[in-house]
């Protein structure tokens, strides 16, 4: 069974508590059945060096966690760790924003504090392992033309013009026809240009 909102919660609290000593702030964890092109997402509405005064919004209103009522559903023994393997992967990214004050990402101060967690057993990743479940809801299609990376998405989201590849920022061709993904294929994000303001997500 998914855990509820009030088990997410308690999880949230225990890996704060033990990685990173109770710092994070409280933060709103949504399940999300829009979600379906990644496990999880940490949303953020503003800068994280952004003043306080400067929006009306309370602190946890700025940001929250999604995780996908679709993709992480309990059709396997493995599917509760998963979500805890989410979780901890935006719990990390929600670290660099109220933290360390910055933008989210997957450089070296992600994969530090990967090591870290995973050294307990978390399994952390920089992308999920669910190949196979993205696929199946995805109607749509695009491939980077320098490294061959391929993004599904289960709505039209992606526009060659503004974003490009997040491997290699190479651009972005869709697809005449939907091309099944090899399973070996990583489920990659995209990264939109240096002119993307806030909103902004990191998955």
């Amino acid at each position: 069974m998914s855990p509820s909102a009030e088990s997410l919660l308690a999880i949230w609290a225990d890996l704060n508590h033990r990685y990173f000593q109770g710092t994070l702030p409280p933060i709103p964890i949504e399940w999300s059945r829009r979600l379906t092109s990644s496990a999880g997402m940490f949303i953020c509405r503003i800068g994280p060096r952004q003043p306080l005064a400067r929006t009306t919004e309370a602190p946890t209103g700025r940001r929250c966690i999604r995780l996908s009522a679709v993709l992480l559903q309990p059709n396997s023994p493995e599917s509760s760790h998963e979500t805890v393997m989410t979780l901890a992967h935006e719990m990390i990214h929600q670290w660099q924003y109220d933290i360390l004050k910055r933008r989210p990402n997957h450089g070296a101060d992600f994969r530090r504090m990967m090591v870290r967690m995973n050294r307990d057993g978390l399994g952390i990743t920089i992308y999920h392992s669910l190949g196979k479940e993205v696929a199946a809801l995805a109607k749509y299609a695009w491939r980077c033309q320098h490294c061959g990376c391929l993004y599904q998405r289960q709505r039209r989201t992606i526009q060659p013009r503004r974003h490009f590849c997040g491997a290699c920022r190479g651009p972005l061709r869709e697809l005449p026809a939907l091309v099944p993904a090899s399973t070996a294929e990583p489920a990659h994000k995209f990264s939109a240009g240096p002119q993307l303001g806030f909103p902004f997500t990191t998955v």
